[in-house]
């Protein structure tokens, strides 16, 4: 293990010599109801291809979920907040079984999409008629009027916004004189509405970016899409960017007939995941993976193995969070040479999670709110450790750190390459519990990890000036490796 360490390409290590205690805490995955919401032992998420989904630091600087649920009342509810270590629904319901595909704060007011039957509107005790589009601002909701304007639910739809500008990616827009398809967008708040883009997409003869549209506008106002519609090999397949004059490609793009299913950014880097494969075509981006540098696709961490995709992308507390799907929990899933099932979490260098409990089947959907990891079901309740009946769970302890975590190979399939870096000193070593880092002067803000020759994480420190005098705990012994992060780069 220490071996594969130091081959690490793009760490200059310094074994010190230090202590360590290790602490067990955490029981592992736990059926989500005894301490937190009652309704959630009711919790069930309906209508197909729809499912219980949760957007971390959503709207009002709250933690959502959003989908289809019953509550405890067997009333069908879409979209709750947390707060007080309970899931609060906002007031509405609906006379049928209704879904939330997607919602972003435009303004001061909440907008939800997705396919919504006759609603009840608690504060005012009416019924509102059904509607694509609900607008929600302090406990008081409005509609679209559905003789006028219709947005088409499906898989695809997601909306985003910034500023005066809300687009939403869905199968279609009716508001006459206007038939727009694909994507559109408005500037007025849903006033009027144009298709956004000044040209059609130079690989389409219409609008069409294929399945899981997936739409983000950037801080420069550019707007990122996955792209599945353009043909195989093409350099807009996956994913593609719109500057307000020209699309933009990344790279080759996907080569072989699979799809990109999600996008983020991490550390200033773009990253894709979908159901590709450089094992099924050599100039994929990546194994069901990989990151975009502004120049080029990279390999993560080894790739991801073992599902038929990955996706499910979010990022809590410097962690990049992926998913990796199967139809069956047995499957062996792989997070670079780790054997973690489903879910795991990347730190720029390696994936680390807690192989435990057994659930018989894979979640559709992760989010951490207060600190907790959840997860739920897909439609159908599953069976966790033998306990029947469960839609939505949580885990006990700490799942990428915890005294049953385990994690890939640091700097795995990176061996390959070389990077000159400015030097860094970290010294004495041995240590005899202090220790003394000396930056370069344009290197003078980074983060100091210490791990353990078994790739655990044992300490963090954020590191301001040129040179730091750092006193580690008096308990710490042992073999380590120390690794220095600036500006996304590793020393």
């Amino acid at each position: 293990m220490l071996k594969k360490l130091l081959s690490f390409k793009k760490v200059i290590s310094i074994l010190i010599l230090l202590l360590i205690s290790q602490v067990s805490i955490g029981q592992g995955w736990v059926k989500s109801n005894k301490g937190l919401s009652a309704y959630q032992e009711d919790l069930s998420t309906t209508l197909g291809y729809y499912k219980l989904r949760f957007k971390n630091d959503g709207p009002l600087g709250k933690d959502w979920i959003y989908g289809s649920y019953l509550d405890k009342d067997s009333l069908n509810r879409v979209i709750a907040f947390r707060e007080g270590g309970t899931w609060v629904p906002l007031p509405f319901y609906f006379s049928q079984r209704s879904t939330a595909a997607d919602m972003v704060m435009y303004g001061d007011t909440l907008y939800i999409i997705g396919n919504f039957w006759n609603i009840y509107d608690e504060k005012n005790n009416i019924w509102l008629n059904p509607t694509h589009l609900i607008k929600w601002y302090n406990d008081s909701i409005w509609i679209d009027d559905p003789n006028t304007v219709i947005a088409l639910g499906g898989p695809s739809v997601s909306m985003a916004a910034k500023g005066d500008s809300l687009i939403i990616s869905g199968d279609g827009y009716y508001k006459p004189p206007q038939v727009i398809y694909t994507h559109f967008m408005s500037g007025d708040k849903g006033v009027t509405w144009q298709y956004p883009y000044s040209k059609v997409h130079p690989t389409d003869s219409y609008p069409n970016f294929g399945i899981l549209s997936k739409i983000q506008i950037l801080d420069n106002g550019d707007i990122l899409t996955l792209n599945n519609g353009s043909p195989f090999g093409s350099s807009y397949r996956g994913v593609s960017r719109w500057d307000g004059q020209n699309w933009i490609g990344y790279g080759k793009g996907i080569s072989s007939g699979t799809n990109a299913g999600d996008f983020e950014f991490y550390n200033g880097e773009l990253y894709i995941a979908g159901n590709f494969s450089t094992d099924f075509h050599p100039d994929d981006p990546g194994k069901l993976m990989a990151r975009w540098d502004g120049a080029e696709w990279h390999d993560v961490g080894g790739g991801l193995e073992g599902g038929y995709v990955a996706g499910g992308f979010f990022v809590h507390d410097t962690i990049l969070y992926c998913a990796v799907h199967d139809n069956n929990s047995g499957r062996d899933t792989r997070f670079g040479d780790a054997a973690i099932p489903h879910l795991a979490g990347w730190d720029g260098h390696r994936w680390c999670g807690t192989p435990s409990g057994y659930f018989s089947y894979a979640p559709s959907a992760y989010g951490i709110s207060n600190d907790t990891l959840f997860a739920t079901f897909y439609k159908t309740p599953a069976v966790l450790n033998g306990d029947s009946g469960v839609y939505m769970m949580y885990f006990d302890g700490d799942y990428l750190h915890g005294p049953n975590s385990i994690c890939s190979t640091l700097g795995l399939g990176e061996e390959g390459h070389t990077i000159e870096k400015p030097n860094i000193s970290i010294y004495p070593n041995p240590s005899n519990g202090i220790l003394n880092i000396i930056l370069p002067k344009e290197k003078s803000k980074a983060k100091l990890s210490i791990y353990s020759l078994s790739s655990q994480l044992v300490f963090e420190q954020r590191l301001t000036e040129e040179q730091t005098e750092l006193k580690l705990p008096a308990s710490f012994k042992g073999l380590y490796l120390a690794v220095v992060e600036s500006d996304g780069e590793v020393f």
